[in-house]
Order: structure tokens, then C-alpha cells, then sequence
């Protein structure tokens, strides 16, 4: 309320009050920052509320100008952009430590650790299962992800590793491959199987199932393989047995011979 003025509807003085409003930008419902602020301006004697500063008695307009520019808009307006900003500055922290950590792992690996590693534009895991003086071994993933990204992480499961084959590379190429070509992008130590449903768009499902096919293309032909294998051995098995049982029989008949040739003499000896 202001004590100078007078109410140009009723001629009440000292009776005209201000309230300042602040106007808020924000998506679904919260605030992300003020845009700007509204004033009403009214009399309490006779409720004439003015619309425009410039109906009020000249005496009150810098008052009401100076009350209002004064005015702050308050801290919760300012809530979505301040978690926005708080998100950012996280998601920088917590890539400068994933950073410190990956060299780290990387010049003392431990077993468990699990490598993320691009080639040709995707993005797959490499998980360390044996070491050596000067080589590591490594179960590759069967999978790859479309961008780098801690969604990668899903791709960590047991059964999306190729378990049949182990790769072994010396200190040298993996010194290569982490500094000069960046290649090994993210080392996780103590990472635990996900066992999570995956969180997939259609597009990324659709490659999914591509890729699981393919996979299991791959593992019919790795059987069958197998089974022409086994079937080779087991012809060549047969084979074995065959000449054995023929030079048994080759060896019987030498021995028959042997016995008759013997009979022979000994019936020249009684004549």
C-alpha cells in the first residue's frame, strides 16, 4: 500500500496497493525460468482494480515502477533449468572420472574387467578372462550397439559371449590400440551382469534380431561343421579298424602257412 495518491474512482487517499506477479516459463508443469512480471494495482476501499499504470495518479506511476523493479522472482522458478545445468555438469564429472578410471584399469588390468571397443562405426564389450606376463585373453561379445553410450552396459550378459573362443593379444597391440588408434574407448571394473530387460527403440530392435539370427546362423553352421567332423572321424575310425582286421587276417593266414609248412617237415621227418 502506498500512502501518497488517491484513488481516482472513490477519492479515498492512501488506499491504493500494488502486488508484483512473476510469470514462469515450463513443460509439463515444471518451471524452468521467469519470463517476466505482472502487476496489479488496485484500490482496497473501493476494489477499482487499473489495468495500465497510466490510469494511476501521476504521483504513484515511478512508486509503482521502482516497487516492481525491485521485486526478484523466487528460487523455484528457476528449478528445471538449475537441474538441467545440474544433469550437465554430472554427466562432465562423471565422464572425466570414467576417464581417470579407464587408463587406470588399463595399466593394471584386473580379471573380470570388461573392455567397450568400436570397430567400423558400433560398439561392443570385450571381457577379460586370463592374463599373462605380456598378453591378455579375452571372451568376446556376440553383439554390437549403434552409439557409445552407458547403454552399451546391456550388452554385458553370460550367454551374449562367445564362450567357444578365447582372444589373446600382447601388451603392444593393446597399447596400439588404446592410445594410438582409440579403439578401447571405456574399461568397467566390478560390473555386474545386467540382467534387466533391454531397453530398446524398434529400429535397435529390429538390428537386435537380425544380429541374434545371424548369430544363430552362425552357430548351425559351427554344428554342422562339428557333425561333418565327427562324421570324418568316425569314417576314418572304420578305415583304422578295417586294414587292422585285415592285416589280422593277412597275419592268421601267415601263421596257417607257417603250420602247415611245419606239418609238412615233420611228416617228411617220420618217413
Amino acid at each position: 500500500m502506498f500512502d501518497d495518491g488517491f484513488c481516482t474512482h472513490c477519492g479515498q487517499k492512501g488506499s491504493i496497493a500494488c502486488t508484483v506477479f512473476s510469470k514462469h516459463a515450463h513443460v509439463m508443469w515444471i518451471p524452468f525460468f521467469p519470463i517476466g512480471k505482472r502487476t496489479l494495482i488496485w484500490c482496497q476501499q473501493c476494489g477499482t482494480e487499473y489495468k495500465q499504470l497510466l490510469h494511476v495518479p501521476p504521483v504513484l506511476q515511478k512508486q509503482i515502477k521502482d516497487f516492481k523493479s525491485g521485486q526478484r522472482a523466487p528460487f523455484w522458478q528457476w528449478v528445471g533449468l538449475a537441474l538441467i545445468i545440474g544433469s550437465m555438469v554430472n554427466s562432465i564429472i562423471g565422464e572425466i572420472i570414467e576417464s581417470r578410471n579407464t587408463k587406470k584399469y588399463f595399466n593394471d588390468p584386473d580379471y573380470k574387467d570388461v573392455y567397450c571397443i568400436s570397430s567400423e562405426g558400433v560398439y561392443t564389450l570385450m571381457y577379460l578372462c586370463d592374463m599373462r606376463e605380456d598378453s591378455l585373453f579375452f571372451l568376446h561379445n556376440k553383439y554390437t550397439w549403434s552409439k557409445l553410450s552407458s547403454e552399451v552396459k546391456q550388452l554385458h550378459r553370460p550367454h551374449f559371449y562367445r564362450l567357444n573362443t578365447i582372444y589373446g593379444y600382447s601388451r603392444d597391440d593393446l597399447n596400439k590400440y588404446f592410445y594410438e588408434d582409440k579403439i578401447i574407448h571405456i574399461i568397467w571394473r566390478n560390473l555386474p551382469f545386467q540382467t534387466k530387460k533391454m531397453n530398446l527403440s524398434e529400429e535397435e530392435r529390429k538390428l537386435f534380431e537380425e544380429d541374434e539370427d545371424e548369430e544363430e546362423d552362425e552357430d548351425e553352421d559351427e554344428y554342422e561343421e562339428e557333425e561333418e567332423d565327427e562324421d570324418e572321424y568316425e569314417e576314418e575310425e572304420e578305415d583304422e579298424e578295417d586294414e587292422e582286421d585285415e592285416e589280422d587276417e593277412e597275419y592268421e593266414e601267415n601263421e596257417e602257412d607257417e603250420e602247415d609248412e611245419e606239418d609238412v617237415k615233420n611228416i617228411g621227418f617220420q618217413f
